[in-house]
């Protein structure tokens, strides 16, 4: 079930709506220095509202709804740089499982995860945060016993491991093959560390396996034949916070033209100054080509027929440079004040500048493209 235009637009405006009232400044500020990183009233309010159900199917306690309908979520918590574990949970780790082949695993997590009531994460980058099969931290083998599986190594850049009440990890074997397992976070041999990054509205961590013995129930499908689920998941992934950064990038653009209507300077608003309004036309065509290159995606996620990695390597390609540099003109233009901590304009360029680095480079999605296009 895909909602139409208005109810979509009817979605947007009660995000909006709820995001002004409970994410002002003032409060994502105020979890800056929080350990957890997110306010657990707050989620749960969006649990109520049924935003990290939106996608899961109806018969797992979703809505059955689209990607194009959870964009809009992550487009509004772009816009008001919004602290919590949508990302991790309801994107990455719902889309984990309902990929995976595991009807068990299924069952018996995605009903909470689609009310909030647990929280689940992927660890699937290596330690220099690269997302390529080959590059991913963790490596498995079999055991004695011929139903378990060992994981050992390290994955970085892991949103939200240290609340997940579950983390999905990728593996590899020597030959190359993957395998993804759900995890306890308190099992024996699990070590996750929050690393600080640029930007404090998200939390990072990296986690370590020491010999972790999985069972068969735990697999999310056959070990070693999964490296599909991995593309699939870091170009959700990439989407995903393409269409962060692109709500970001808007409310940047909103504010400095408002900015530049108001602000005068030899007696006129500076915003009839040449220089500022070429900073400010380039910034409508980022965001509206981010705008158009997120759309595409997004449609891409909903239809099979679709090329889904080139779309997502498309859109993050040009997001992630785009957005970035919108946020920091933004900053140049409102001039000294911008640069200060008590104006919000570094928080969406630091939110900006993260989202341009996770889910693959700018860099490694351009030679996914070249490499789809003109081969290896």
């Amino acid at each position: 079930m895909r909602l139409d235009d208005d109810e979509r637009d009817e979605l947007r405006q009660t995000a909006r709506s709820f995001l002004d009232d409970t994410m002002s400044s003032a409060r994502v500020r105020g979890l800056l220095d929080d350990d957890t990183g997110f306010d657990r009233t707050t989620w749960a309010k969006m649990g109520e509202l049924g935003w990290p159900a939106i996608h899961i199917p109806e018969r797992f306690g979703g809505m059955g709804a689209s990607y194009t309908d959870v964009i809009v979520i992550l487009h509004e918590l772009g816009r008001h740089v919004a602290p919590t574990p949508f990302l991790a949970s309801a994107v990455l780790g719902a889309e984990a499982l309902m990929a995976g082949d595991n009807l068990s695993l299924r069952s018996a997590w995605l009903p909470d995860v689609a009310s909030g009531q647990r929280l689940i994460t992927v660890a699937a980058a290596g330690t220099n945060g690269s997302h390529d099969p080959r590059s991913v931290g963790m490596s498995w083998a079999t055991t004695a016993t011929v139903s378990t599986l060992s994981l050992t190594g390290t994955a970085r850049f892991v949103p939200d491991a240290h609340v997940a009440d579950g983390i999905i990890v990728a593996a590899t074997a020597p030959d190359g093959g993957v395998a993804f397992a759900l995890i306890d976070p308190a099992a024996a041999g699990v070590r996750i560390t929050v690393e600080p990054t640029v930007d404090q509205t998200r939390r990072l961590a990296r986690v370590d396996l020491d010999r972790v013995d999985v069972a068969e129930s735990q697999l999310l499908g056959e070990p070693g034949h999964l490296t599909g689920l991995q593309h699939r998941l870091t170009s959700i992934g990439a989407v995903a916070v393409s269409a962060d950064s692109l709500g970001s990038a808007e409310l940047m653009l909103e504010v400095t033209s408002q900015y530049a209507k108001e602000r005068v300077q030899f007696g006129r608003p500076i915003g009839s100054f040449q220089a500022v309004k070429h900073h400010c036309a380039n910034m409508l065509i980022a965001v509206e080509a981010t705008r158009a290159a997120v759309a595409h995606a997004a449609d891409a996620l909903d239809d099979p027929a679709e090329d889904l990695h080139g779309a997502a390597s498309v859109a993050k390609s040009f997001s992630g440079p785009a957005c970035s540099e919108v946020c920091q003109t933004a900053v140049q233009v409102h001039g000294g004040i911008g640069f200060t901590w008590e104006h919000d304009a570094h928080l969406y360029l630091k939110r900006a500048k993260l989202n341009e680095a996770l889910f693959g480079s700018t860099s490694w999605h351009r030679r996914r493209l070249a490499s789809q296009l003109l081969g290896p």
